[in-house]
């Protein structure tokens, strides 16, 4: 005898739910992947600055998610590179930590 598991009468959800926390998981995605979160312990294993451009880009995206996360309604394509600053990756590339 075998038995099927029925998966029925579930209620998906199609429809993107678009919040101040997806936009703040958004830019913390930003955030991690310019290495920020990397020299910020270096920084404060060492005393080693972070890199200015690194500090700057981190400032930019925070700005970005907080205008974006006021907006009524907030835009369904808000995690499009238009609305986001742009990171070079030889920046980037250029000041990953050792």
């Amino acid at each position: 005898m075998r038995f099927r598991v029925i998966e029925g009468g579930k209620a998906i959800e199609t429809t993107p739910v678009t919040g101040s926390a997806t936009v703040r998981e958004e830019a913390e995605r930003r955030i991690r992947a310019s290495g920020y979160e990397q020299w910020r312990v270096r920084s404060l294993a060492t005393g080693a600055p972070i890199p200015s451009s690194i500090r700057y880009l981190k400032m930019q995206i925070d700005f970005v998610a907080e205008k974006l996360a006021q907006l009524s309604p907030i835009p369904h394509d808000f995690a499009d590179d238009k609305y986001w600053p742009a990171a070079s990756s030889e920046i980037i590339a250029m000041h990953r930590p050792a």
